[in-house]
């Protein structure tokens, strides 16, 4: 077996076994780079889903750019769930249904536009790479988008009222010296 595992790859400065649950492994993770990599996790898997569907329209004879297209808006919907529940889910985010019926619309507009980027890249790399090139090129291109999007947009932390300061006259021995 290789001196090097995965996990000392993607963990270098941590002391772990190679096990993916060994707590020893995400201990020096910080909170960015584990988010990182459940959004690739949740992104992999709904390549997966968004290509089975693009594939599965293609053999009922939809031309490809229009079925990746339609993988593409399936599939964002399980990443909306996917990423409200463990991706972004240790957010503080009001939880009421007008709240996740906003988040949803949003997260969908930032859908469709890394749609456009995907199906622009698709289209341009599926004559030279094929289907499953092409479509990982144009997932990937939009990625980085999405991810900014939605960490700091549309899965924010909600930001505590601040309590206004009242104005309570100073006792005690510090308040006898400041007026001085």
């Amino acid at each position: 077996m290789p001196s090097w595992t995965l996990s000392r790859i993607l963990f270098p400065y941590a002391v772990t076994s190679g096990n993916i649950t060994d707590p020893q492994l995400w201990r020096g993770m910080t909170h960015t780079m584990v988010r990182v990599l459940r959004f690739g996790v949740v992104g992999s898997a709904c390549f997966a889903f968004q290509y089975g569907c693009a594939a599965t329209c293609a053999a009922l004879g939809v031309p490809w750019p229009a079925a990746n297209a339609a993988g593409f808006l399936l599939s964002a919907q399980a990443n909306f769930l996917l990423s409200s529940g463990w991706t972004w889910g240790d957010r503080k985010v009001k939880r009421t249904m007008e709240a996740l019926r906003r988040r949803w619309i949003a997260y969908n507009g930032t859908a469709l536009l890394a749609l456009v980027i995907n199906t622009v890249v698709f289209t341009a790399a599926y004559e030279l790479a094929g289907s499953l090139p092409a479509a990982l090129l144009g997932v990937l291109s939009g990625a980085g988008l999405t991810y900014l999007v939605c960490d700091r947009g549309i899965f924010r932390r909600r930001r505590r009222a601040r309590r206004p300061v009242r104005n309570v006259p100073a006792t005690g021995p510090a308040a006898t010296t400041r007026g001085r």
